[in-house]
């Protein structure tokens, strides 16, 4: 036989929740418990009405921000807008502009000398094989002394 319900117990009869058969049958037969799960029952119910009371009032708060809203409606007129459709043409005319002369500005002219270009890559590759033949750059050393003239069965170097 228990001793007395355990905290997870009590919860689940104040839950009406379904208990095991031994915890329900001590729950009838033990004063101590059933009033341990009327006091937790009891401060649940306070707590929510204690919830309930603090609750806004939120049809009062609606029917008060509507009293401040006016009863006519604000109408606008048009003498303040006259000024949007000059700005407007004038943003057309401006992007029109700006468009026409993008696409239809003359090709830049550019002067192809032969002899400057071949110099930049003779000169670019010789660099680069300035850069490839130093063994101090790692990755590109020699692995082993002696094979730099070797060719393989493939054809390669």
């Amino acid at each position: 036989m228990k001793s007395h319900l355990e905290e997870h117990e009590i919860t689940a009869a104040v839950a009406c929740l379904e208990l095991e058969a031994v915890a329900a049958q001590h729950l009838g037969s033990c004063l101590s418990c059933r009033q341990r799960v009327s006091l937790m029952a009891e401060a649940i119910e306070q707590q929510r009405q204690h919830l309930v009371a603090e609750a806004p009032d939120w049809d009062r708060q609606r029917e008060e921000i509507m009293a401040k809203l006016p009863v006519t409606p604000v109408v606008r007129t048009q003498r303040n807008r006259r000024w949007i459709r000059p700005i407007l043409a004038a943003a057309a005319i401006l992007v029109t502009a700006i468009a026409l002369r993008v696409l239809w500005a003359p090709a830049p002219v550019v002067v192809d000398n032969g002899a400057a270009t071949e110099l930049a890559v003779e000169q670019i590759l010789a660099e680069v094989d300035a850069v490839l033949a130093d063994d101090s750059i790692p990755g590109f050393e020699i692995i082993e002394p002696g094979l730099e003239d070797a060719i393989y069965e493939n054809g390669a170097s």
